[in-house]
């Protein structure tokens, strides 16, 4: 829970902070107040130095008040949860031309790999077979040449949309008698893109919920 700020503000011991340990926990306070939030005037910090003494409670709740802290009054986790997040804060304020101009090193995370099962998937639409088949269709249909073999199909799907079952030969009418077929031919690649889009804009939207900085507890209140 506090360990992702520590590290940010730099404490030299994150990992190991207990935060069920008294002695550990009065010791970050004070570590935060005399290196980070810095509200009291050093001599104004005695009380929460004596972190072994009785009277640090006490120290403690007029520091939480001082600095009009919106969890004076809750559980010491949510108290010190609030410390780290405005120390964080006034650590960002101090700094902002830094932590602007930083980058930041991430991996990049590919798109999810989709496997369809759909065999149309596989489909070339610049092989020469593709282009043959467009042809043998075109022929059937009556539609003229064109350097885009897609556009011919289009034209061939709005004949077939128009007249489904034209008058063909006997033994030519399995070709085109599946209308459906050729509209997924023409847009099949369309679809494929859009998934991909898709799967890409899954991947940045679990890496911003994902990012750690993102902490709509910070507040400030005047140093």
């Amino acid at each position: 829970m506090f360990k992702l700020k520590l590290t940010a503000l730099g404490h030299p011991n994150p990992d190991i902070f207990n935060c069920e340990d008294l002695k550990e926990y009065r010791s970050v306070v004070l570590w935060l107040e005399d290196q980070k939030i810095r509200h009291y005037k050093i001599e104004d910090r005695e009380g929460l130095r004596n972190i072994e003494n009785d009277s640090w409670n006490e120290a403690y709740d007029s520091y939480q008040r001082d600095l009009v802290s919106p969890v004076a009054d809750g559980a010491p986790n949510e108290q010190l949860n609030w410390l780290l997040s405005y120390a964080v804060r006034l650590e960002y304020a101090d700094n902002v031309t830094k932590y602007k101009n930083a980058k930041i090193d991430q991996p990049k995370k590919a798109a999810p790999n989709v496997v369809s099962s759909n065999p149309l998937d596989n489909l070339n639409f610049s092989s020469p077979a593709f282009i043959s088949g467009v042809e043998r269709v075109c022929a059937l249909t009556g539609v003229g040449p064109h350097s885009d073999p897609k556009l011919r199909l289009a034209a061939v799907a709005k004949i077939l949309k128009t007249s489904p079952h034209p008058d063909y030969p006997k033994t030519e009418v399995s070709v085109v008698q599946q209308p459906g077929d050729v509209l997924k031919l023409l847009f099949i690649q369309d679809l494929r893109d859009l998934q991909t889009k898709i799967n890409e804009a899954l991947v940045a939207v679990q890496s911003v919920t994902a990012d750690p900085r993102t902490d709509t507890t910070l507040g400030r209140v005047g140093r």
